[in-house]
């Protein structure tokens, strides 16, 4: 334990502080706190998902890169709309409303299908989608394994 003594020297009258201070349960909480961090780290890690900014010029590697096949997947009020290169593919949403994300999948798999080593795709979503959807979006483009989705604002 730690404590502090203060005598009022001379003959004031007046009666000494002692302030005892316990340390040990300060020590067992620091602990816990330490432990408790380290244990959540590696949470942290497992619920990680990996997406890149798109890029906005032109790269400096000295490599050329292998040509692939522009992909970009749109997110709006109204559904998906898909550009495969020049092609382009709107799906629009179901009749109760919702996004027809079994179509999205059949369709990505069938350009991956005829595009096997096309790994990229971007996705822009407009500012009323929300974020949810984002999410649901970026799953299916993994499911359909196409890993390297990068997520840029949407255009126009």
């Amino acid at each position: 334990m730690a404590g502090v003594s203060v005598d009022s020297g001379g003959g004031s009258g007046k009666k000494s502080v002692d302030l005892v201070i316990p340390l040990v349960p300060m020590i067992d909480m620091l602990a816990m706190m330490i432990t408790f961090l380290m244990m959540t780290a590696v949470w942290t890690e497992i619920g990680k998902l990996q997406v890149a900014q798109a890029p906005t010029g032109p790269s400096d590697s000295a490599e050329p890169p292998k040509p692939t096949l522009q992909l970009n997947l749109e997110v709006t009020d109204r559904g998906y709309m898909l550009r495969a290169g020049s092609d382009a593919v709107e799906i629009p949403k179901k009749g109760d409303g919702e996004y027809d994300t079994a179509k999205l999948v059949e369709k990505l798999k069938a350009i991956k299908k005829d595009n096997p080593d096309q790994r990229a795709i971007t996705v822009a979503a407009e500012d009323s989608v929300q974020y949810q959807h984002l999410v649901v979006v970026v799953d299916k483009c993994m499911e359909a394994e196409l890993p390297d989705v990068s997520v840029t604002a949407a255009l126009g």
